[in-house]
């Protein structure tokens, strides 16, 4: 019984560990797939990057056109605008002045109208020379009346009119603080623009690296298929809308449909990283064929098998995709492995190799093609994909 339940708490263990085993597999799988998402599309990153710099550019270019026309409008008026503002405070200066000399004034006229009229009520009884002073008095309050009504009315016309220079002189103010905001942002935007302009320039550059150092592995294949006559050149010109003539012309390839039995993938484990089609270009408009598939090992040093019994004709190192296996199989069909690593030591032009056999390792991307009677074939009509 105790042996039982020893084997039984084993037995819980192993699987346990082999559970928790699967788990980070899985995880780590899932992290790889997300880091070869990026992979996939490393021209296609390149291209929405570059979409989006033309279309912040454009932005820019727009804002710039109609700030640099406000700013132009504004710079018309600046000269104007300031004689305005140096007008404006030189009369505010005159205004206070005046103002502080009225409102002098006014005191006194209110103080002597004051005390003319304490004197006029001061007067009981009256003599005939009190009646004459009474008249007097009363001459010059009038007098002092019209004087205080005439410097009240001064005072407060120079009061409006200093009021109204000093809103004036804040409009002005603020004219030519949106001018010098705006100059500012024009001077801001040009910046930004600078630098996404060599942002965008440094992006297509890489972008125009990437995109020859794909349409040179591609035309390093064909020459290769075409010198051993796997494929001959029958191929018509694809029709684009290309703008530039630096890369050349692209050709369509003829594709038939592969309908025998699948076979093994060349990896055991991998995600496909491009598939077979055509590619369209976004930055040039123009259709770039793609005449096979990549696929990205999950693991480093990964072992490249032969998917059928075949002959090796083709074992050798280019320049554009590293080791290049070619091998023929039956009934015209071909299966092309390049981007390798490491050659098998026995893999030869000439050796018999039956299928699962190891033909080499690579690390990070294997290209796969396959051809049948001067024709492509898309790869994954040939094997089989987990």
């Amino acid at each position: 019984m105790r042996r039982v339940i020893i084997l039984l708490l084993l037995a819980l263990m192993a699987n346990a560990s082999l559970q928790t085993k699967i788990t980070e597999s899985k995880k780590a799988i899932s992290k790889t797939k997300k880091q070869i998402k990026g992979l996939n599309i490393q021209l296609s990153r390149l291209a929405k990057t570059i979409k989006t710099l033309q279309s912040e550019l454009k932005k820019i270019d727009l804002k710039l056109s109609n700030l640099d026309e406000s700013v132009k409008r504004l710079n018309q008026e600046l000269e104007k605008t300031q004689k305005e503002y140096e007008s404006t405070r030189e009369e505010i200066e005159k205004l206070t002045k005046k103002h502080s000399k009225l409102k002098e004034q006014l005191v006194v006229a209110i103080s002597n109208s004051f005390s003319k009229s304490l004197l006029l009520t001061s007067l009981d009884e009256q003599s005939q020379e009190d009646v004459l002073k009474e008249e007097i008095l009363k001459a010059l309050q009038k007098k002092e009346d019209r004087h205080l009504k005439k410097i009240s009315s001064q005072f407060q016309s120079n009061k409006k009119r200093l009021e109204k220079k000093e809103r004036d002189l804040a409009a002005l103010e603020k004219r030519l603080k949106k001018l010098q905001q705006q100059r500012s942002e024009l001077k801001r935007l040009k910046l930004v623009k600078a630098k996404k302009i060599k942002t965008l320039n440094q992006k297509r550059l890489r972008y125009d690296r990437e995109l020859k150092r794909l349409l040179a592995q591609q035309k390093s294949m064909e020459k290769t298929l075409k010198r051993l006559q796997i494929i001959k050149s029958q191929q018509k010109t694809a029709k684009s809308n290309m703008k530039v003539k630096k890369y050349g012309s692209y050709k369509k390839s003829k594709t038939v449909r592969y309908r025998g039995p699948k076979t093994i993938a060349p990896l055991d484990e991998f995600v496909i990283i491009k598939r077979y089609g055509v590619y369209k270009d976004p930055i040039y408009n123009i259709e770039i064929p793609n005449e096979n598939i990549e696929l990205k090992p999950l693991k480093p040093n990964a072992k490249v098998k032969n998917v059928l019994n075949g002959k090796v004709i083709l074992a050798k190192w280019t320049s554009h995709l590293k080791n290049v296996v070619i091998i023929k199989h039956g009934d015209g069909l071909y299966t092309i492995y390049a981007n390798l690593d490491k050659l098998a030591p026995y893999i030869k032009k000439g050796r018999k190799v039956k299928k699962g056999y190891v033909i080499g390792r690579v690390n990070s991307k294997l290209i796969f093609e396959v051809t049948k009677n001067s024709a492509h074939i898309n790869p994954l009509d040939l094997i089989r994909v987990k």
